[in-house]
């Protein structure tokens, strides 16, 4: 009997794993008739649809189960354009994205982790996630967009607000509306200010107000858009690897002891980690044209769900692939996606969770992480921890 999964309901916002090994179980993607859509739970289903099927598929429609299945807003930016446009338009700054854009950062933002963690030392603990690894991203995401760095808690408590949900919620609540429309008119009134003043913009923010892609210039709608993707993205994944790292190493103390011993295995950690807990467990596309896919006949309209956080823990791709293991091998993986939309922060998201990791073991190898206080985020879009208090010593 086929499995019946609906991405909203409380046992695939809470523990999704049973359901997405079933639905592998099966042998192709998923057909969910009261959405007219198809999950991709497989690896290699999801592989081929990202690497051969850019043409067949849309962004425009949406990424998120809540946009495509609910309709709600989808802001225009090049995270919901398609090719050409979306190259175009993240090329604006994809130097800084780049193995050596990342490197160049790499001083300044082991500066900024070591400033953050500093005070946190001398408390003998903290929540790894939220006073941390959160901290510091969305610090380096202020940085990077030129914003007033000693807003960023309020932004972070505003995102976080946005993506909360309630047990049997389906959909944005009014309390996530509410938050993302104060974080909306923070942004429209820093657009405002950079507007009347240019000299106020820096990095991304300038690099953005001051394209032409196509004879096409980005309005105020537009670039709050482009800024309010570049603060949740740059700040929500990211730190939910390195809080998992530490979870799951608490959990493996013969891994934990070899990382405590060497911590040139930091970047094997982080890798394992978003492998085996993927932090976006799906992103969506809507079909523009038919195509088959894993042996199933899509069709023009229909959804497709590309399951990561399930293809990630395909036993057909990776060997054990239920076992937290940083000395595995593979040939491949979807950690960042893979194709035309593959994560354009990949290397500086890679490159800033190992420092985070490394600064912290560096400075209080006697941790120990308080298991049973651990927190999954529950919802329908992503996957982790959002709690991971850890104690030690204080320094």
């Amino acid at each position: 009997m086929p499995v019946h999964y609906d991405p909203f309901s409380d046992q695939a916002m809470r523990d999704p794993f049973p359901l997405y090994a079933a639905m592998r179980a099966e042998g192709g993607p998923h057909f969910m008739p009261e959405y007219n859509a198809w999950a991709l739970t497989r690896f290699q289903d999801v592989w081929d649809a990202s690497m051969h099927h850019e043409a067949d598929v849309t962004w425009t429609a949406g990424a998120l189960p809540t946009q495509l299945f609910l309709g709600e807003p989808i802001p225009h930016a090049f995270t919901t354009m398609d090719a050409p446009a979306h190259r175009k338009w993240r090329g604006v700054v994809r130097r800084d994205y780049t193995p050596e854009g990342a490197r160049a950062h790499e001083a300044r933002f082991r500066a900024l982790t070591r400033e953050v963690l500093a005070p946190l030392l001398a408390q003998g603990g903290f929540d790894a996630y939220r006073d941390y690894a959160n901290r510091v991203f969305c610090l380096n995401s202020g940085h990077n967009l030129g914003l007033p760095m000693e807003d960023a808690i309020t932004w972070r408590a505003l995102i976080d607000e946005i993506v909360h949900r309630e047990p049997g919620q389906k959909g944005s609540s009014p309390r996530n509306q509410s938050a993302a429309a104060e974080l909306g008119g923070y942004l429209f009134a820093y657009v405002s200010r950079i507007r009347r003043d240019p000299s106020l913009a820096s990095g991304h923010t300038a690099a953005y107000m001051n394209a032409e892609i196509d004879g096409e210039r980005l309005d105020d709608v537009g670039l709050v858009n482009i800024l309010m993707n570049f603060l949740i993205l740059g700040s929500e994944t990211t730190p939910m690897v390195c809080a998992g790292a530490l979870h799951y190493l608490e959990q493996h103390p013969e891994q934990k002891a070899a990382v405590l011993a060497d911590l040139s295995l930091v970047p094997r950690l982080f890798l394992e980690t978003a492998r085996f807990d993927q932090p976006t467990n799906m992103l969506g596309r809507r079909a523009v044209r038919d195509f088959t896919v894993g042996g199933a006949q899509i069709k023009a309209g229909q959804v497709l769900l590309y399951i990561y956080a399930s293809a990630c823990r395909d036993e057909a791709e990776f060997e054990r692939a239920d076992a937290f293991d940083i000395f595995r091998t593979h040939h491949r993986d979807l950690i960042y996606g893979a194709g035309g939309h593959k994560c354009l922060g990949m290397h500086l998201a890679t490159m800033g969770g190992v420092i985070l990791l490394e600064e912290f073991m560096r400075a209080a190898p006697d941790y120990r992480v308080e298991l049973a206080n651990c927190e999954r985020a529950y919802g329908e879009h992503l996957s982790g921890f959002l709690r991971v208090p850890v104690g030690f010593a204080p320094l």
